[in-house]
Parts: C-alpha cells; structure tokens; sequence
C-alpha cells in the first residue's frame, strides 16, 4: 500500500520538496554559491519533473538550467520564463502561468496567487555592499553581481495553495502579501521565507495575523549566497509563534510529515449516526 504521508523537505534558501506517495513538487530549487558552507548533493533535485518558481529572483531560478529534463515542466510567469529562456531553457519545458490559474500535478491540486516581495531598503542594500562580509567573499564578486542583475522580480512574485491528502500548504514566494488577495486562512501549513529585512519580525508576525495558519516552516534564512544572503536569527519569530501556532525550523535536507486529514463520512457530513 501506497505511503499517504505527506513529506515535506527544505535543501536551504526556498528551495522545497512536497511529496505524497509517488507524486511530486519541486518549489525553487536552487543550489548555493560554491563559497557557502551550506551544500546541496548534485542530484538531490534529479527526479522531480512538475517545478514551481515563485518569482525570477536568481536565488529562485538560477539553478533550473542545470536540473530540467525532457519531460520537466517549469511553472511560473513571464519574466522568469524570459529569464530562464535566456538561459537556454526549451520553451517546451516552460508553462506560463499567473494569478488565479489553478491546475493538478499527481496527486496535488495547485491554486496559483498573486505573492508580493519584500521590500529591500537601498540602505539594506549599499550596507551589504560596502560590508566586511563582500571582501572576505570578494572572489567572483563581479560575476555574481551580474548573475544577480540578470534576473528580475517586477513585481511578479507569486504564492502557491497546494492541496493534497485534505491538507492546505501555502507557500509564499516571500515574506509579504498582495493586497485585496483572498489568502485561505487557518491552512494547515504555510512557508515563511525569512530574509530581506531589519524588521523580519513585524513583518512575520503581521503576516501570521492576517492568515492565522496552524504551523509554520521556516526557509530563506540561511547564508547560501554570501555576501547577499546572512544567516538569520530567527528565536524571536519563534518566541512570537510559540503559543500561537506550531513553528518547524528543519535542518538542511531535513523533512517535516504530515498525516492526510481524517476526512468526514457522508453521516458525519451532514451529521447524522453512524
């Protein structure tokens, strides 16, 4: 028999696996900077062929070159697309997509929603540059400012709703929501990519507010593109969500279970006796 659990694993940055039983999805692969400590096995992301990015950041789309396949699909909207066309990328194993499409992959259901990037300070941004942190990895620095530059967000990110075994995971594409959006509330599970500002908390906090999930995972806050990444301290969003809701911080390559939902009989439905 078939194992129903739902499995869902974190390689580091945003990059998530979400399996059940032999069906698969791949959200933002991506494997760091050689000069990161953190590493990701070369084929860790070789047998999945559904692939959702979020939006065209590099750290979200830079590594799909090196992973599709025939028969890969490549899930995500039009700059990323362009992007990723660029890279040399077949347009055949790219599908367009944009908010409130919606579409199976196996065993899921997939809702797609608008998403909004967080907001980098130029602050944030000159202090990175002009840091200790971009000598000591000053190698290749060049090269990876144009990598960087070469792929844009425009306003694009997306959030998914995946649905599989009676459960709802909502995955941001990063820490902020679009106004005027109908985000489904009480979702079982929902991923919180932890990076790209001084107020992380606040930020995180407001986002639980409005969504009130019953457990929350995690991602993006560890240092896989130095120096533009950092590893972050997250204890005090974990302090906030600790009488709130569940609060899951994996270990890289580490995977969190979900059991399917005890779904209703048709008495309990409409509750009459068993």
């Amino acid at each position: 028999m078939e194992d129903a659990k739902i499995r869902i694993t974190w390689y580091g940055t945003a990059s998530v696996r979400i399996a059940a039983g032999s069906s698969q999805i791949l959200i933002d692969p991506f494997f760091p900077f050689p000069d990161s400590k953190i590493k990701v096995s070369p084929d860790a992301f070789a047998d999945c062929s559904r692939i959702l990015i979020s939006h065209g950041h590099f750290d979200h789309i830079s590594s799909i070159p090196a992973i599709v396949r025939p028969g890969t699909a490549v899930f995500c909207t039009k700059t990323p697309y362009q992007s990723l066309c660029r890279m040399g990328v077949s347009r055949k194993n790219l599908r367009m997509i944009c908010p409130g499409d919606g579409f199976s992959a196996g065993a899921f259901r997939i809702t797609v929603l608008h998403g909004k990037h967080i907001r980098f300070s130029a602050w944030d941004i000159l202090k990175a540059l002009c840091s200790r942190r971009t000598v000591k990895y000053r190698k290749g620095i060049f090269a990876k400012l144009r990598v960087i530059a070469s792929c844009l967000e425009k306003r694009e990110s997306l959030c998914y709703l995946v649905e599989v075994g009676g459960r709802q995971i909502l995955i941001l594409g990063s820490l902020g929501l679009f106004p005027d959006t109908a985000y489904p509330k009480h979702a079982d599970l929902v991923l919180f990519p932890y990076q790209g500002s001084r107020k992380l908390c606040a930020v995180a906090s407001g986002i639980y507010r409005q969504l009130k999930p019953k457990a929350v995972l995690l991602t993006h806050f560890d240092d896989t593109f130095p120096p533009f990444s950092a590893e972050i301290d997250t204890s005090d969003i974990e302090q906030y969500l600790q009488n709130r809701a569940a609060v899951h911080k994996l270990q890289h390559g580490g995977t969190l279970e979900l059991s399917p939902a005890v779904l209703p009989t048709s008495n309990e439905k409409s509750g009459g006796r068993s």
